[in-house]
């Protein structure tokens, strides 16, 4: 004869089992969907090698458990150590701590500025023709990385896509200009190129978005760095104010 479960036992077990379950969620780590939405993006930045993931905050060999390049993107969970912080990375889809000193973002954005000829990008530092990796001219922008130096800086620049190490000398800090969006309807479309055409779109931004301004040299297309989509492109000047 086959025993009844009671609506009196059933709930007993769903309260334990509810219970059971709220401990295990209290006990996980965050998943990584709810840490990329709170986390900020940051360019890992070497002149050579790659820099490594950890599972401890201590440079060890046998903590690493993943190499990240410059170019890689990763997202800053807890930026509160002095030297490693807590990252996630999505290309390897792990998280872990990495030497801050080797991340960079945005925010600590330079320009070029050079009387004449180029600057030169540089894997080591010191002033040498043999270290020279690339040119930067005036207008190109670079983003600090590690500024502990007294003349050379580590920078990550975009327009070569590598990380090396420039006299900070040669570096100026120019103003930031905020615009905010206004569009009638819909959205305004953040482009990779100065065209309109609904395959350039890499983003949506609407009313009430702000973005910073980088080059406002186009009669039509400004280029912009939204902090929100945390992408940079080009958007029609006409629906800033």
């Amino acid at each position: 004869m086959k025993k009844r479960f009671s609506t009196t036992h059933r709930t007993d077990f769903m309260k334990k089992f509810l219970a059971v379950l709220m401990v295990l969620a209290l006990s996980l780590p965050v998943t990584a969907q709810t840490s990329r939405a709170a986390g900020t993006s940051y360019t890992v930045t070497v002149a050579s090698g790659y820099l490594a993931l950890r599972n401890a905050k201590a440079y060890d060999d046998a903590n690493e458990i993943g190499k990240l390049y410059t170019g890689d993107t990763v997202e800053v969970q807890d930026s509160s150590g002095s030297t490693y912080w807590y990252v996630y990375s999505s290309k390897l889809n792990k998280y872990g701590y990495t030497d801050r000193r080797y991340l960079t973002n945005l925010s600590s954005e330079r320009t070029v500025s050079v009387k004449s000829g180029y600057l030169a990008l540089r894997n080591a530092k010191e002033y040498k023709a043999s270290n020279e990796i690339g040119e930067l001219y005036t207008g190109d922008k670079v983003q600090i990385a590690d500024a502990s130096d007294s003349t050379y800086w580590l920078v990550f620049a975009p327009g070569l896509y590598k990380g090396g190490y420039v006299d900070k000398n040669y570096l100026i800090k120019e103003e930031t200009v905020t615009k905010t969006v206004k569009v009638e309807s819909g959205y305004l479309a953040l482009r990779n190129a100065m065209a309109y055409d609904s395959a350039n779109e890499i983003g949506q931004l609407n009313t009430g978005d702000t973005v910073q301004v980088k080059d406002s040299s186009g009669k039509t297309y400004w280029y912009v760095y939204s902090s929100r989509l945390g992408k940079s492109g080009y958007v029609n000047k006409n629906y800033l104010q």
